[in-house]
């Protein structure tokens, strides 16, 4: 199958899929601890968050979806063109035990360039209360995280376009802090016969300036590769997002040393979701993530936990979103966003 849609594809989409999947045959074997990257040792990890309601709400950072905003450049730079030039994006999120997140960006076009795009995420984890080892209230401290990106992306040809970003990254917590680089290189294609949007992204690779503790750690690495496709009769945009290509087992927090099965497996490694079109300026977007259902449901009863749903309005010049994202007995995220044109 993956032979026959080569052969259907433009002679340049060839080029640049072989060389992508070649990169990311190489990967490994250039790093020794590639493997662990994306593990549960890895720091930064606010890094793997949507940036933008409309992502959220379709369960995660999709790679291949179309009509992209300034925002979606920190999931896949390739989305990056120049109908986002002065495309300006917020958004806000309400997370778990009162933290909150905040994300801006925007882009610009250039035509000798390309498109740039700028970005800063931030995450603020309110007072958190310091204890002794006896139980002794000691007061309080805070605990903050953030990361700056700047992108760029390119057309390379019709319907192909290719970007890279690059995030400086700074964590405070009490008296210890942390920083780091990193770096995102996607390519984004529309196969315009088939009404398929295809995506593949590699996220977050880099390394630490300084540690914590005197010990380097890893950077939450996430490669991703994605379909969008528009059904014929239906106004209906499906998604599928395979996500942490970089490891092939993905066991809960609980499995206790279980090695998953095959279907299993592939399963965790999918982000499922789905936009009802109503019209060019209403939009209801559900979605479904298999890894944070499975690791965080309560088994004794139906449970929401990876499912999101949310809604995208468009009103004299403004794009107002909402989603909503369920994390079991955690409770549920809300995200608002807002985005407009300079």
């Amino acid at each position: 199958m993956f032979v026959y849609l080569l052969k259907c594809l433009s002679f340049p989409l060839k080029q640049v899929l072989l060389l992508f999947a070649a990169a990311l045959l190489l990967l490994p074997a250039a790093s020794p601890g590639f493997a662990q990257n994306a593990g549960g040792d890895a720091v930064y990890r606010f890094l793997l968050l949507p940036g933008s309601a409309r992502t959220a709400a379709l369960g995660g950072n999709h790679a291949a979806l179309p009509d992209a905003d300034a925002a979606l450049f920190l999931a896949n730079p390739a989305y990056l063109n120049a109908q986002n030039s002065g495309n300006l994006s917020l958004s806000w999120l309400n997370h778990i035990s009162d933290v909150n997140m905040g994300v801006a960006s925007t882009a610009w076009h250039y035509e000798p360039v390309g498109t740039i795009a700028m970005g800063v995420r931030f995450i603020n984890y309110g007072d958190i209360r310091r204890t002794s080892d006896t139980g002794q209230d000691l007061g309080s401290f805070s605990a903050n995280d953030l990361a700056f990106t700047a992108g760029l992306g390119r057309t390379l040809a019709p319907n192909l376009r290719a970007g890279a970003a690059a995030s400086f990254i700074h964590s405070g917590y009490d008296t210890f802090s942390s920083s780091a680089v990193a770096v995102n290189a996607g390519i984004y294609y529309y196969w315009e016969s088939a009404r398929l949007h295809i995506g593949a992204v590699v996220a977050n690779l880099g390394t630490q300036l300084s540690s914590f503790d005197g010990r380097t750690e890893n950077l939450p690495l996430d490669i991703r590769l994605g379909f969008n496709r528009r059904l014929e009769y239906v106004p209906i945009r499906l998604n599928l997002t395979l996500h942490s290509l970089d490891r092939w087992e993905m066991p809960l927090a609980l499995d206790e040393g279980e090695t998953p099965g095959f279907s299993t497996n592939l399963l965790r490694h999918m982000i499922f979701g789905a936009e009802i079109l109503f019209s060019e300026n209403f939009q209801v977007r559900l979605g479904y993530d298999h890894f944070t259902n499975e690791d965080l449901k309560v088994n004794t009863r139906l449970d929401t936990a990876g499912f999101s749903f949310g809604a995208g309005i468009q009103f004299r010049g403004f794009v107002f979103d909402f989603s909503r994202s369920s994390f079991s007995e955690l409770g549920g995220v809300t995200r608002i966003g807002i985005q407009t044109w300079l």
